[in-house]
């Protein structure tokens, strides 16, 4: 096995926190806890691949994983966007046709060029076309359920043994991200350990599939996530009381801070 995978780098802590900073001045949508996971998930590679990311926006999660990504292995990150912001869970541009002036600028200003090849389409464009192997799949595009449920069929045949899939706003807003992480990553024997920070729910991918005590806990928050669909499907017209029976379920699944040894110690090792 690589002897850099599973390495935590030397003086992380400090690195996450000049990465953090310099995401801080690009804009996008990720709380401080989900730009350090992603600095993590960045950093410490569980298999061998490169990096995938579904949604850029102005490059804040990129600039984030390609920084990261020079602590551990190197992985190149490929950003797939149309940058015309499609969708309708899609940030406004403002009046702007498009966000690529925006990237490329971000890409550029903070030193992460040499890291990144931007991919300017759509993901299920990408995706027939796709022969490298990932060890990390980060899918933030469109968060409705078929966009993002289209986003892990495209890439999992392309998962290295090992990898890791992060999906933004699986516990925030659109109900795309809570629906495929429970029905499609929590239900699939092929994803192992598993967790949540912030918004994003992440899990190990395996070929050789799951353990008994990972399957008893994926059915335990299986049941959990089941609970809360029905309120970020109807989000918008929830009354007060509604409101705080889904804060209530929300905060029964723990999504707090990552520590990077504690992650690494429940990943499956091949």
């Amino acid at each position: 096995m690589n002897t850099e995978l599973f390495k935590i780098p030397d003086n992380f802590e400090q690195e996450a926190a000049e990465i953090c900073r310099v995401a801080e001045t690009v804009e996008g949508f990720l709380y401080p806890n989900e730009m350090r996971f992603l600095a993590i998930a960045g950093a410490v590679p569980t298999a061998e691949g490169e990096i995938l990311e579904i949604g850029s926006f102005k490059g804040k999660s990129t600039v984030i994983l390609a920084k990261a990504a020079r602590l551990g292995d190197g992985a190149t990150v490929h950003a797939v966007d149309p940058m015309t912001s499609p969708s309708v869970t899609d940030p406004d541009l403002m009046g702007a046709s498009d966000t690529l002036g925006d990237f490329e600028e971000n890409i550029r200003r903070t030193g992460v060029e040499d890291g990144v090849r931007l991919h300017q389409m759509f993901s299920h464009e990408l995706a027939p076309a796709w022969d490298r192997k990932l060890r990390l799949l980060w899918i933030d595009g469109d968060h409705l359920y078929s966009g993002v449920r289209t986003d892990l069929e495209g890439f999992m045949s392309h998962l290295a043994d090992g990898a890791i899939v992060a999906i933004h706003d699986v516990l925030h807003m659109y109900d795309g991200g809570i629906r495929v992480f429970a029905e499609n990553v929590l239900l699939s024997p092929n994803f192992g350990a598993f967790g949540f920070c912030g918004s994003i729910g992440w899990a190990q991918y395996h070929s050789g599939g799951e353990t008994e005590a990972q399957r008893k806990r994926k059915i335990k928050f299986f049941r959990r996530l089941s609970r809360m669909i029905p309120y970020h499907v109807y989000k918008p017209k929830l009354t007060r009381p509604q409101k705080e029976i889904y804060n209530f379920y929300k905060f029964l699944v723990p999504h707090g801070r990552v520590d990077p040894e504690s992650w690494v110690a429940q990943l499956k090792r091949n």
